[in-house]
């Protein structure tokens, strides 16, 4: 796992007995380690993880989120095996494919142990060229930063894209683990009822998103909240998921914001299968890239959200991150 940014706290559970604190300001870099061992080996996955974060790739490794095997099961394959040229095969066809303008890939290759799945993607407001090259660069810093790993997860510059892949079936497997949570330190004013507002907000979006199709499961909209200022909230599912599992996805996220980050201004939860963010600072996503021809209304008590051609940081510089394995 890979937080490279100014002012982060970031907490990292590696597992239920351990914990890890990393503080990151400018280029200075402090960890604080806070354990209870019961073998050896995890100080072996722990020592890998403090490395890991610190590997330097050709590509920007900056405000990219990874996990290398986050249960450690999945094991390496062999340098110039038939596995690894399957693997190269397969990411190089994904991140080249100009046919799928709906940002959602899906591909395998190989028989038997050397079978290879992946998964590509991106978010509904990004367009396919970008698209591409949000997940070339993914791939190479995946290539870098989990080297000879048969399962690997990243994401890209906000969350912009995902590529994942893996030595097991992955498509149409809901999961909600490896996860990382992150939220603004800055607390709203009038929380409870702040609170109702993001929850109703991310309730329609969740019903909206799950009845997309199989190209694209993906809401925005704003709200508004206490002082009249807007919530701008975006959901997203996998589109290889049913529509009943990428409402159990989001469902299992927006209950998380009460442990992790009630009455927070901004907050991410970001998974396998589904992914949510809401702010109050400014959009944080432009138009949709791709529109399903069937796309259901939105509820009532949801707005469109304006259009912007720039992405935004949340009010305060400062987030902590919460990452569930």
């Amino acid at each position: 796992m890979s937080i490279k940014a100014d002012s982060y706290l970031t907490r990292l559970k590696i597992s239920s007995n351990i914990l890890l604190l990393i503080t990151s300001e400018s280029q200075k870099t402090t960890n604080m380690v806070v354990l209870t061992l019961r073998s050896f080996s995890c100080v072996c996955l722990l020592l890998v993880t403090i490395f890991m974060s610190g590997v330097s790739a050709d590509y920007n490794t900056q405000n990219f989120h990874y996990f290398c095997d986050h249960t450690n099961d999945r094991g390496n394959y062999t340098a110039n095996s038939t596995y690894e040229t399957n693997l190269n095969t397969l990411l190089s066809t994904l991140t080249s494919n100009t046919e799928i303008e709906y940002g959602f890939y899906n591909l395998t290759k190989g028989e038997n142990t050397d079978q290879v799945y992946a998964i590509g993607l991106c978010r509904g407001d990004v367009k396919p060229c970008e698209c591409r090259n949000c997940l070339e660069h993914s791939r190479g810093n995946l290539s870098q930063l989990c080297p000879n790993r048969k399962e690997a997860i990243g994401w890209y510059e906000d969350e912009k894209c995902m590529l994942r892949y893996s030595n097991r079936k992955i498509l149409g497997l809901m999961e909600t683990g490896p996860a990382y949570f992150m939220w603004n330190l800055n607390d709203a004013p009038q929380a409870e009822e702040f609170n109702k507002v993001v929850k109703d907000l991310l309730d329609g979006l969740r019903s909206k998103a799950a009845s997309g199709d199989s190209r694209s499961k993906y809401a925005t909209a704003n709200a508004t909240g206490p002082d009249n200022k807007f919530i701008y909230g975006l959901v997203q599912c996998t589109p290889d998921l049913s529509g009943p599992d990428c409402e159990n996805c989001l469902i299992q996220s927006i209950k998380e914001i009460t442990s992790c980050c009630h009455g927070k201004i901004g907050t991410r939860i970001v998974r396998p299968s589904c992914n949510l963010r809401y702010e109050t600072s400014s959009p944080f996503f432009g138009a949709q890239a791709y529109t399903p021809s069937m796309s259901p209304s939105l509820s009532p008590s949801l707005s469109p959200p304006p259009i912007v051609t720039t992405n935004t940081s949340a009010e305060g510089s400062l987030f902590p991150l919460l990452l569930r394995v």
